[in-house]
């Protein structure tokens, strides 16, 4: 019989515990560093509480690890120094940022490794309920687990993404720049906004219609379907303006909207809404 242990009391362990003990799944308990951290994920979920690896790991046969990304590795080694793996065990994290080779002290004790990354942000436990099921799950690791990792993401209502395990660096990184990068993306419009003169919360009441719309575009027709604008259009007179104003004005953020707009060419060209002609001026215009 699976018997879940989740190593880790933070937003993520909880908030998976809690999903998987509502769908019958046998969640025998958490451990945490300090007994106060462990009773509390242990509330939550309506499980055990526990400071030391044992005796839940000698019944334990699926072990979460949902410790900060930066201490995986070593809360993994530290279980397996005192023999907390077994053969037939599955040892799993839920980090985007590493594959499951961090595992590897686990699957030298004879259990199968897997990394489950949800693309969904988890702030806290009764957001991540709420906003987990449903989401996608980027998943590599050992065949073996991969049973066990179907049967978890159905539970979730989510979907999966198998990965190449050497690739996962790269999914983390498309993952940041969607998410993080186009916040900042957003802040750099918001500060050409406040070059004129007007309040980073006036600029953003105004601008969020406008990024609703791009959103709204982009989940209605895809991407890259999706883009508007002057280079959408092929108007590098326009983006001369730009750089001109901006070369006198913001000149430190030239490089960066040269490098955007590059890009942007190119997704232009995917679209089918410019011309090779078209694109060597655009190119042309946005050389800084």
């Amino acid at each position: 019989m699976e018997s879940i242990a989740i190593v880790g009391a933070g937003n993520v362990g909880i908030t998976l515990g809690c999903l998987l003990k509502k769908k019958g799944r046998q969640v025998d308990g958490v451990i945490s560093r300090t007994r106060e951290s462990a009773q509390r994920g242990a509330e939550i979920i309506g499980t055990e509480g526990y400071t030391e690896i044992f005796p839940l790991l000698e019944t334990a046969n699926i072990i979460f690890i949902t410790t900060p990304d930066r201490v995986i590795e070593e809360s993994c080694q530290s279980i397996a120094r005192q023999g907390g793996f077994k053969a037939g065990d599955l040892v799993i994290h839920f980090s985007g940022s590493h594959s499951s080779e961090i595992l590897s002290s686990a699957r030298a004790s004879g259990a199968s490794v897997m990394s489950v990354h949800p693309l969904q942000t988890i702030p806290g436990p009764e957001a991540g309920i709420r906003n987990l099921p449903g989401s996608y799950f980027a998943v590599e690791g050992d065949e073996q687990g991969l049973f066990f990792v179907r049967k978890l993401i159905s539970d979730l209502e989510g979907h999966l993404l198998e990965i190449p395990t050497e690739m996962k660096p790269l999914y983390h990184a498309s993952a940041c720049v969607v998410s993080n990068y186009f916040v900042a993306i957003v802040r750099l419009g918001l500060s050409m906004m406040e070059q004129l003169g007007v309040t980073k919360e006036n600029a953003l009441k105004a601008m969020l219609p406008l990024i609703s719309g791009a959103l709204q575009n982009i989940e209605t027709v895809g991407v890259p379907q999706g883009l508007t604008g002057p280079i959408s259009r092929g108007d590098d007179s326009t983006i001369r303006d730009h750089l001109k104003v901006m070369n006198k004005e913001m000149p430190d953020c030239v490089p960066l909207y040269g490098e955007l707009g590059k890009y942007t060419v190119k997704v232009a060209l995917e679209k089918g809404s410019i011309d090779k002609k078209q694109a060597q001026r655009l190119q042309k215009a946005l050389e800084v």
